[in-house]
């Protein structure tokens, strides 16, 4: 895949809703071998690349009902639609000195952040779960001690939400949340000066940086 341009990946970063409804089009094989290939291009501390991925498509359909019979039930009902499912799995520690790597879980988050907007870019839909059950994942995928399964995804191309529940298709409804109650300066829960000043947010549009949107928030 080419560069992205500054319009481009603002376009993919504020498109944060992760639809819940998928064609039941198969993934081409060159698609998702270029999606992993973004999570392995990914920088990470020491270049350790503390990442793994578990994925199991319906031409697996054993693997890929063990895969599913881990998440959450809130989750099954619209993540059998995908026609992939994945799950991320942390190397809790150092490759070289088989120390614990305190950065592990923020290398593989930045990689699983390179797949979902990868697949944006792809035409493709890749929602995030944090609805799983990891005992029972390690149990059925046999991952040994010092890993750690972090996060589920379901991948496919979206389509409308025809047939899903009506709970599963509205979600928890929410709005951004105030830069002020989580960006402090000079002491915890003080809001930093250097975004409430006026005249920044007069230069907002001048930035190119959209104003704040209500936002429907997905299924966990």
């Amino acid at each position: 895949m080419g560069q992205f341009g500054v319009n481009e990946t603002r376009t993919l970063i504020k498109s944060d809703w992760e639809p819940t409804a998928f064609s039941a089009r198969v993934i081409e094989p060159e698609k998702l071998r270029c999606l992993l290939e973004g999570a392995s291009q990914t920088p990470s501390y020491l270049n350790e690349q503390p990442w793994y991925f578990i994925i199991a498509s319906k031409d697996y359909l054993d693997e890929y009902e063990r895969l599913l019979s881990c998440l959450a039930t809130v989750n099954v009902e619209w993540a059998r639609r995908a026609p992939v499912l994945m799950l991320s799995v942390v190397s809790l520690n150092n490759g070289s000195s088989g120390g614990r790597n305190n950065y592990a879980f923020r290398d593989a988050g930045h990689a699983v952040s390179n797949i979902v907007l990868r697949a944006s870019a792809m035409g493709l839909a890749a929602h995030q779960m944090a609805g799983f059950d990891a005992a029972k994942a390690r149990e059925r995928f046999q991952i040994p001690a010092g890993f750690a399964p972090t996060t589920a995804i379901a991948l496919g191309y979206p389509t409308d939400l025809n047939g899903l529940s009506a709970a599963t298709q509205k979600g928890d409804a929410g709005t951004d949340r105030p830069l002020e109650s989580f960006v402090f300066s000079g002491s915890w829960g003080r809001p930093s000066p250097l975004i409430n000043e006026p005249a920044r947010e007069a230069s907002r549009s001048e930035s190119g940086c959209l104003g704040k949107r209500d936002r429907s928030l997905a299924v966990a």
